[in-house]
């Protein structure tokens, strides 16, 4: 297994760049995903990883040692794609096996190489089958063992479950955080699905536009988003925000914006204050806003556009513009699903003081701290 430096990387498609100066360490058997929209860069750092793509500045080490010159055969790599690709005409066995043939493994070796991978992956009782004759599940399994039996320093996967149902996804999620911990191997998954991220990774890397904005923990990434491009991204619903203006009137400082006034906390002022900020936003997340609750001062009263019952919670799609408004902007709320609430009633809405993140006129954190609960 291998630690892997991605070091000040560029990748650009004529006038377009494609990935900007990016710099990431992957420690040896870390589980690293790659998350962010589509489009924003993180299959073309995969491929460049892989050697499948070269880059147009920058380094890539394996283990300390440089790599960007070589090959993809030569990476010591296996990679698993967003499209499963199994060969046809061969078992399940052959296409295991298909790497190890063409690498000329002697015959013993191979046959039990495919076998320590079928057990590994539990499908022992698959080997005889074509692809035709295997589900969606089973074919991925036999996708991994492809890529297992290569005993690799590297495993690299691109999307490799976003063409399966949701059911089997949530299935097929487990069998490989239990795969990474049965191989103690370096992973590096690529996905814009921030569940797989939030429950798989050790660490994450949210990219977007081609720049790396926040590397970390899971915690780390959903509690302490450096700015509104990770709050947005990651967590479902997203983040909520509220723009407006810390002001003061009758001697006490206030948040105001067009949904909401309310007084800010003296750790939020002392954050405002240090920076010199007037223009802000507000964000909170949809589980921490309470409704229905007792009037307190930093209480909105906002009306139900839509509700979203999905058993275990309720979602309120709440507005705060006059009802009238054509297009309004939502506030999505988090609730109980024991509430009686329909379209078009008024409710209260309350932000927790303490659950409310402060971001400055460019999209920066800037409360709560990185020390502060």
């Amino acid at each position: 297994m291998a630690s892997v430096t991605v070091d000040n990387i560029v990748k650009t498609f004529g006038e377009t760049v494609a990935v900007d100066h990016l710099t990431m360490d992957i420690q040896n058997k870390e589980f690293v995903v790659l998350l962010g929209p589509s489009g924003c860069g993180k299959t073309t750092i995969l491929n460049m990883i892989s050697g499948l793509d070269r880059l147009t500045s920058g380094r890539i080490l394996f283990d300390g040692q440089a790599v960007e010159h070589l090959p993809a055969d030569r990476r010591d790599i296996s990679m698993v794609f967003q499209s499963i690709a199994l060969y046809p005409h061969l078992t399940a066995y052959g296409n295991i096996a298909f790497p190890l043939k063409m690498a000329k493994v002697a015959r013993g070796e191979i046959d039990k190489r495919v076998r320590d991978a079928a057990t590994l992956l539990r499908i022992e009782e698959l080997l005889d089958r074509k692809p035709h004759q295997l589900s969606g599940g089973q074919r991925q399994r036999v996708a991994l063992g492809r890529a297992v039996v290569r005993d690799p320093s590297v495993f690299l996967f691109d999307e490799p479950l976003s063409a399966l149902d949701a059911n089997l996804r949530v299935d097929m999620r487990v069998e490989i955080k239990k795969l990474h911990e049965r191989l103690a191997a370096t992973f590096v998954y690529v996905t814009h699905d921030q569940v797989e991220a939030l429950t798989m990774a050790d660490r994450i890397a949210v990219i977007d536009e081609g720049r790396l904005h926040q590397y970390g923990t899971p915690d780390e990434i959903y509690q302490r988003p450096v700015n509104m491009t990770v709050a947005k991204f990651v967590g479902s619903p997203s983040m909520n925000f509220l723009h407006g203006e810390i002001r003061q009137e009758d001697g006490a400082w206030r948040f105001v914006s067009t949904a909401v006034s309310m007084p800010v906390s003296g750790s939020i002022l002392d954050a405002i204050k240090s920076g010199g900020h007037t223009s802000v936003t507000l964000g909170i997340r949809p589980e921490r806003v309470v409704v229905n609750g007792a009037a307190e001062q930093n209480t909105a009263i906002g009306w139900v556009y839509a509700t979203e019952p999905v058993g275990s919670d309720l979602f309120l799609n709440i507005s705060f513009d006059d009802p009238d408004t054509v297009d309004p902007n939502i506030f999505k709320i988090r609730t109980d699903p024991g509430l009686t609430i329909r379209a078009g009633d008024r409710v209260p809405v309350f932000l927790p003081p303490d659950s409310l993140y402060v971001f400055d006129s460019a999209g920066v954190r800037i409360h709560p701290g990185d020390g502060s609960a």
